[in-house]
């Protein structure tokens, strides 16, 4: 059931962040209604969020409340430049808690969303900042890396795309006929990746990464970055920020982003290099990640949902635009 909230309740919560509403409005995102509530007062005007949980992590909502603001502490102390300003509560902690959820407020970033190769090259430029953050932070043990462990929730979800598949083609003739045009290429790639992963340079590359521990966005997508009126790039919603893979952050964005296209992908690719440059095997590695049919293995687990069923009535035009995207990412490797 979506949440909605009464201004007396919109009052309540604010006031314990010093402001005063003039005016809130609730503000949808393409996931979920209701996601945000603007808020207009005198000091300007603010987004106010219910904090939105991972369900694929263990730890409760409180816990990655308390997580998610570490982190914003962490960027704000060393000058992270391309998030919005998060405000503190009277007590000085960066969200609170009403009817059991967690919320916080940050400056509302009124602007446009990415338009042009300039503004992808600052995307890039912006994410590679945040993945070079890691001074100071802990070593994430001695477990499996980042990458590696979010590798072995993909391959699980490739398995049950291969079990399901069929029988859900067996009940959904629109369904059966996409599989029987794209269910073996989607296969056929997978397989491929999986073995390109097991290059010797790869798996050393995965023994190192704990060495090394980065901050990742982790939902870097379209309405998650805005070019603000004053030409600056911003990226909001950092519910999901933690310790994690960069190579994964990094194949995501441009998955999420670029809309297949080359111009926009090369742009965001030479922003991130130009602020951290990365090394053969690490082209590789996110080419490898680029190329997972992750879109399918979503969209086949529920293909009645509006969302899933365009995805997959757009998989026609958009298989050729991926094999043009992964052919430049070969070439990229090799430059």
């Amino acid at each position: 059931m979506t949440k909605s909230y009464t201004k007396a309740q919109i009052r309540k919560i604010t006031s314990r962040f010093g402001l005063i509403p003039i005016k809130s409005s609730l503000v949808s995102s393409l996931y979920r209604k209701n996601a945000v509530i603007q808020v207009k007062t005198k000091k300007g005007t603010y987004a106010l969020k219910p904090f939105s949980r991972t369900k694929m992590v263990r730890s409760n909502t409180i816990q990655q409340m308390e997580q998610a603001a570490s982190m914003i502490r962490l960027l704000k102390k060393r000058k992270y430049s391309y998030m919005p300003a998060w405000l503190p509560t009277h007590s000085g902690k960066l969200w609170t808690i009403h009817q059991e959820t967690p919320f916080y407020v940050s400056q509302w970033i009124k602007g446009r969303g990415l338009e042009n190769a300039e503004d992808f090259e600052k995307l890039g430029w912006a994410l590679a900042t945040l993945h070079a953050s890691s001074t100071g932070l802990h070593r994430i043990g001695s477990g499996k890396s980042p990458t590696f462990q979010q590798l072995r929730i993909w391959k699980n979800q490739d398995r049950l795309f291969q079990r399901k598949i069929t029988q859900i083609s067996r009940h959904d003739k629109e369904y059966g006929n996409w599989y029987n045009a794209h269910g073996k290429d989607c296969k056929r790639l997978a397989k491929r990746v999986w073995k390109d992963l097991q290059d010797t340079s790869i798996v050393k590359l995965l023994q190192k990464e704990n060495r090394f521990p980065s901050l990742i966005h982790n939902d870097i997508t379209i309405p998650n970055v805005i070019i603000s009126d004053d030409g600056q790039l911003k990226i909001i919603d950092w519910d999901r920020v933690k310790v994690g893979s960069v190579y994964v952050d990094l194949a995501k964005a441009l998955m999420n982003t670029t809309q297949f296209n080359p111009e926009l992908v090369q742009s965001l690719l030479k922003g991130y290099q130009k602020r951290k440059p990365l090394s053969r095997t690490e082209r590789k590695m996110v080419t490898a990640l680029y190329k997972l049919p992750r879109e399918a293995w979503h969209a086949s687990l529920h293909p009645n949902r509006s969302r899933n069923r365009e995805i997959l009535n757009n998989w026609d035009q958009s298989w050729p635009l991926r094999l043009q995207i992964i052919h430049i990412l070969q070439e990229w490797v090799h430059a």
